[in-house]
This record gives C-alpha cells, structure tokens and sequence, in this order.
C-alpha cells in the first residue's frame, strides 16, 4: 500500500504509464531499504557484551574494537567497586571489602570521580604545564563528583582469532597475562583514573590494564 502511494504522490504522471521505469524505481527504492536495514543489522550485531565471574558477582563488559589494523579489540569493564563506599561512618575510615551482588553488574560506563576542584585547589603556577594547557579537557572528566568513587577500570586484552593479525593458537592467547596498574598523579588533590584510557596500551601490550580513583584533599587523608 506504502508503494502505491509512493508511486502515485512523487513520481511524475508521465511516468505513471511507463511501466519498466516505475518498476525499476521501485527495485531501486527496494534496494536502498534492504541495504539501509542490512547495515544496521551488522552493525547493532557488532557489539558485544562479555561476562565474567568474580569473587564477588558477575560483570557485565564491552568489547571495543581499538583504532588499527593490527591490534585485537579490547574488553572494558569500567565502574568496578574495590571498596565499599566511604560514605557515612565510613568516611575517613580505612576502606572496606565491597559487598556481593546478586545477578550480573552492568560495568559500561565509568563511574562519578572524588570531590575535587581543580580551579581552586592550588595555584596555576604550581601545576604541571600540560596540567594548566589542558584543564577544560581535564574538566569534562570530573563533572560528575560524588564520595562514593572507589571505582577501578579493567581493560583487557581479547583472544578474538580472526582480528588483526593474532591467530588462534599464538602462544600469546595462552600464556597469562601481567597487569599494570595506573594510578594517577594530581598531587592527591585532583585527578581520576578515567582520564587514562588503557585500550590501546592492553591491546598492543597483551596486558591487562587497571585505572582507579582514590579519595583526595581532605577525604582522602591518611586514606588511600
């Protein structure tokens, strides 16, 4: 029915009693939808969500292809307590071991950053220049702010065969892999561990790389 409307609204009354043309614009308009749903079929169909089992429930990740030719895709698993919140009583208390959960985490997104402010907290001059040349980038990172940040950030490395040039079977996919923590710098005053994306380097590396916040300025003394 959408075809005959199609046919009878936008093309030209000339056209309308030439039947090869009207056919062949409707294979052609046919095509095009095909195409359109096929390519987004594949790529909704691209992503995928790996999970995982740990001492203390089941993680949902994202597997995210890193920008090159050569490098596997990388699983994020990002927002991942390592403590339990320090709210509370807990506040200036040393952390505490996380509480289970039940069913699966979802782990996609990172997680709110510990209270700063980096226009405030020190003098310009005493920050590092590639600190004070890129404070609005630094900015976008640390919108969202909240005492319960004691969140890490998993990026590991995949065994997918058919991407790149790492095959099934490479004596890479088997052997266990090292891990690097990062912990970022910021004079314990400023800073967040998602700032540090650590695809590339887990992909390329063959290493399993962590961020993580920890609680600065005044909540964060005596406390790591």
């Amino acid at each position: 029915m959408w075809l005959a409307t199609f046919r009878g609204h936008l093309l030209p009354t000339h056209l309308l009693h030439q039947q090869g043309t009207t056919t062949l614009a409707h294979c052609a308009l046919l095509w095009w939808i095909s195409c359109s749903c096929w390519s987004l079929t594949k790529a909704t169909s691209q992503k995928f969500y790996p999970t995982v089992t740990t001492q203390f429930g089941k993680l949902r990740g994202l597997r995210v292809p890193v920008p090159s030719e050569v490098l596997r895709p990388v699983d994020q698993y990002l927002g991942v307590p390592y403590a339990a919140p320090p709210v509370g009583e807990k506040r200036f208390m040393p952390p505490e071991q996380p509480s289970s959960w039940s069913g699966v985490k979802n782990a996609t997104h990172f997680m709110p950053v510990c209270p700063q402010n980096i226009h405030s907290t020190v003098p310009e001059i005493m920050m590092p220049i590639w600190f004070t040349y890129n404070l609005d980038t630094v900015a976008t990172y640390i919108q969202d702010q909240s005492e319960d940040c004691l969140y890490l950030n998993i990026y590991a490395p995949t065994d997918d065969g058919e991407f790149g040039l790492f095959k099934q079977g490479n004596i890479r996919d088997s052997e266990a892999r090292p891990v690097m923590v990062y912990i970022h710098g910021g004079s314990y005053m400023e800073g967040t561990g998602n700032m540090m994306d650590g695809s590339i380097l887990a992909s390329y590396g063959n290493v399993i790389v962590v961020t993580l916040n920890y609680r600065i300025g005044i909540l964060g003394e005596k406390n790591f």
